[in-house]
């Protein structure tokens, strides 16, 4: 039986949920949540090691826990954004040479994923959005704190459209980004009285950007990806693919299945020997961190 930990109780709930679904022995810590650990040294003391981990804290913690963890797992599984840069991934990742390494993609194991790929191949022009009426997380908090979260939807959608993305076409690595790349903060913490995500801190820091867009140009396709925090204007999560000769197509994205989540993982712990497959994990996640380094 595999053992796993997470660490973290919010979105890690849904790990602990997944893990046991695939038949691994969970443990859990959170230091304010209910777990079975209140530290993560708790829990190595215990159980000596794991095969997998997971880190869901917050971004500013990624690294710190990862470092800590690294000596006691064999694959680590860490929340978007990952690290607070694309070096920061890398000096870790050649540090740990041992380690199976993967910010989280679950959005590539879509049960419909192949999907995706086809249209992708037929169009020329592809809009991936992630754009929310009013869902800006945790107004206040750490998630709109730049020292601490790095960003603000640039490090919490932006991974997500990537990822799917970097399915649509292998080619990834030698795509060119055009001249067209937004970041920017529109809105002020008092103007957002109310959210759909969490509670307002009308004392914290809002000091993050709520929009961010890029065009890339790739195996002569144009694929624009916008995520967007707080647009008023509703709702527009979907990918929608533009051909030629063969009309339009529109795929709806929404939040991502919780089987998305079990076929990562299961196929992350049966490749865990496949060095190639660890090799283009680290790749995409590279180039994730390149982009949202807006």
């Amino acid at each position: 039986m595999n053992t796993s930990l997470v660490v973290g109780m919010g979105i890690g709930k849904l790990y602990e949920g997944v893990l046991k679904k695939l038949g691994h022995q969970v443990v859990t810590v959170d230091n304010k949540k209910k777990a079975n650990h209140k530290s993560i040294e708790a829990a190595i003391k215990k159980h000596k090691s794991f095969d997998t981990v997971h880190i869901c804290t917050p971004n500013f913690t990624h690294e710190p826990i990862a470092e800590q963890l690294a000596p006691y797992t064999r694959i680590m599984f860490v929340e978007k954004p990952g690290f607070k840069d694309a070096g920061c991934w890398k000096n870790f990742a050649e540090r740990h040479p041992h380690l199976r390494l993967m910010m989280v993609k679950n959005n590539q194991w879509r049960h419909d994923i192949r999907v995706v790929k086809e249209l992708a191949k037929r169009s020329n022009v592809i809009n991936i959005n992630w754009v929310n009426n009013d869902r800006v997380p945790r107004p206040g908090s750490w998630f709109t704190n730049k020292e601490l979260a790095w960003g603000g939807v640039s490090r919490d959608l932006l991974p997500h459209l990537l990822s799917l993305f970097l399915v649509m076409d292998k080619s990834f690595i030698t795509a060119s980004k055009t001249a067209k790349k937004v970041s920017r903060q529109r809105w002020k913490l008092q103007d957002i009285t109310n959210s759909d995500y969490g509670d307002v801190d009308a004392n914290g820091v809002y000091n993050v950007d709520d929009i961010a867009e890029l065009k890339i140009l790739v195996s002569n396709k144009t694929v624009n990806v916008k995520a967007d925090w707080r647009s008023l204007e509703g709702d527009d999560i979907a990918i929608y693919f533009h051909t030629k000769t063969q009309g339009h197509y529109v795929y709806p994205l929404g939040l991502c299945p919780e089987d998305a989540y079990e076929r990562m993982i299961a196929e992350c712990v049966q490749e865990i020997d496949n060095d190639e497959f660890w090799s283009n994990q680290l790749q995409q996640d590279l180039w994730i961190h390149q982009q949202i380094q807006l």
